[in-house]
């Protein structure tokens, strides 16, 4: 998240806050009031924290309050929104006591009728928007916003909380007061009065000029809400003076990092965190709602039209460069293409040798595979048969032949026996018969004169090349697993002598699996 600066100042003090800020979540990592001794100089203190903390080419927020601007609450006839601006700066410089050609003149619209806009403007002088800037360059700082201080807390309170019909923010700085109050959510209007230097008749003169206050704005009746910034346990006397004077029964203290993330320990937090709200209003306020600012940075301007003459001459030239630009894309797309069926056409080139290497391979491997696939394991076949063979009260087997398929694959068990009953013929076949065993009977025959057996059958089990290439593979792989198990169990253990194989596994392997070339197509094993 980008971190951000926000300060305001004084002639008695100076304060920051610093937060991690992204889009509407801001959370703040540090807030500081420092206390600028007589004669004292801001730059340096300011010099002296961002040095320490290590904060140069900092996006920097600066509030300046009443004393450095001029406020003035205007009325004009309702004209379009781009035609507002001009004539905001045109009243002003004729409303304004300290206003010239070069002020810079910023407002807010608090409300909008048929009849007429009334608004807030305000409106600096270029000398002090010299020293704001000059104060953030001694410290390497970049200055984003200077914002008017007063509306930068209420936009963090009035977007944040539900809010009455009428409210009223108060904010107690060191000398000063600054008044806010809202109408349905939007400001209408603003007041900074000076306080008594001597706390214990602070108090009073703040409820006595919240009093003037709402009679200067024209609002008679009582607020519905009263909000002081700070804390209940700062403000307590204050609060109950409002109170007594105002009655207003609503009156709050509202502690402004209650309203942000926080990342430090609130304990950390100077005593009067009230007089820090407008710099959290301004980080919050800077990019999700920079519209209810006053910025004298960035002022409200008359959208810039261009002329016709640029106009024309782009409607001649977009064409044009439309045309030149799709060719562009066209070439560097034909070349791209070449590009890449260069490089296939390369790792092709590369690839020939290993591949035609590997089809070779390949050939004689199926060719082995062909040859052994005719090899079946007859001792297999004659266990399955065993195994799966109704009880011998049941059947009797009289011969047992195999005949390997040499060109095809597989082979076929043939087994000649007698059941003592044709069911029994069904059950053997049913046992025998799956997905890899296919099983063809020649009918039984009834011989009368024969013992308890008195029926003969002839089955034959056809066994596939791809079954056995199945089995031969899947064998292999199992020995190929347990000799890694082994390999890896004899790395644990400590080597033991032992006396040389003879003849390796692979070498006993591939004697078990050789033919005699003589061999014929079939082979018959009597049993």
């Amino acid at each position: 998240m980008p971190k951000r600066i926000a300060l305001d100042y004084d002639d008695r003090e100076l304060r920051i806050v610093v937060a991690n800020c992204s889009g509407s979540k801001v959370q703040v990592t540090d807030a500081q009031v420092i206390p600028i001794p007589e004669n004292g100089s801001v730059s340096e203190k300011l010099r002296g924290y961002i040095t320490s903390e290590n904060l140069q080419k900092t996006e920097t927020l600066v509030a300046i309050g009443r004393g450095k601007a001029e406020l003035r609450e205007l009325q004009l006839p309702p004209v379009p929104e781009d035609e507002l601006p001009d004539m905001v700066r045109f009243q002003a410089i004729r409303s304004f006591a300290s206003a010239s050609e070069r002020a810079i003149v910023d407002f807010l619209v608090t409300r909008r009728t048929n009849e007429n806009h009334t608004l807030i403007a305000a409106a600096v002088a270029p000398a002090e928007m010299d020293k704001v800037r000059e104060l953030c360059s001694t410290s390497e700082l970049l200055p984003k916003r200077i914002a008017l201080r007063p509306l930068t807390a209420a936009s963090l309170y009035l977007r944040t909380q539900k809010q009455p019909s009428i409210c009223v923010m108060i904010d107690l700085l060191t000398d000063d007061a600054e008044i806010v109050i809202a109408r349905d959510g939007k400001v209408i209007f603003v007041r900074t009065v000076r306080l008594p230097s001597e706390e214990r008749h602070r108090s009073g003169a703040i409820a006595s000029e919240l009093h003037r206050t709402m009679v200067a704005c024209g609002e008679t009746s009582t607020p519905d809400r009263i909000v002081v910034w700070g804390t209940s346990g700062v403000h307590a006397g204050d609060i109950a003076a409002i109170k007594n004077t105002i009655n207003c029964e609503d009156v709050q203290a509202v502690n402004p990092f209650d309203l942000v993330g926080l990342q430090i320990d609130r304990e950390a937090l100077p005593e009067h965190v009230g007089r820090l709200a407008p710099l959290v209003g301004l980080l919050a306020s800077d990019e999700t709602a920079p519209e209810t600012l006053i910025d004298f940075l960035n002022p409200r301007k008359k959208p810039e039209v261009e002329p016709d003459r640029v106009r024309r001459i782009l409607m001649i030239a977009g064409p044009i460069a439309a045309v030149f630009l799709i060719g562009f894309f066209i070439y560097r797309q034909f070349a791209e293409w070449d590009r890449k069926i260069t490089n296939a056409t390369n790792e092709v080139n590369l690839l020939l040798p290993s591949s035609e290497a590997a089809d070779e391979s390949i050939a004689r491997t199926e060719t082995i595979d062909q040859f052994l696939d005719a090899d079946v394991n007859w001792l297999d076949e004659i266990r399955r048969l065993a195994e799966k063979a109704p009880p011998s009260d049941k059947m009797i087997v009289r011969n047992i032949s195999g005949t390997a398929n040499i060109r095809g694959g597989g082979g076929t068990l043939r087994v000649v026996g007698a059941v003592t009953e044709p069911g029994v013929i069904d059950e053997l076949e049913a046992s025998l018969r799956d997905e890899t065993h296919a099983v063809v009977g020649k009918g039984s025959q009834e011989q009368k004169d024969q013992d308890a057996y008195s029926w003969t059958f002839t089955e034959s089990v056809a066994v596939s090349g791809e079954t056995v290439r199945n089995t031969r593979y899947s064998r292999m792989t199992e020995q190929m697993l347990q000799a890694e198990s082994e390999t890896d169990a004899a790395d644990t253990e400590p080597p033991a002598e032992s006396a040389p194989a003879d003849e390796t596994p692979a070498e006993a392997e591939s004697s078990e699996q050789e033919t005699p070339e003589n061999a014929t197509e079939s082979a018959e094993v009597q049993a």
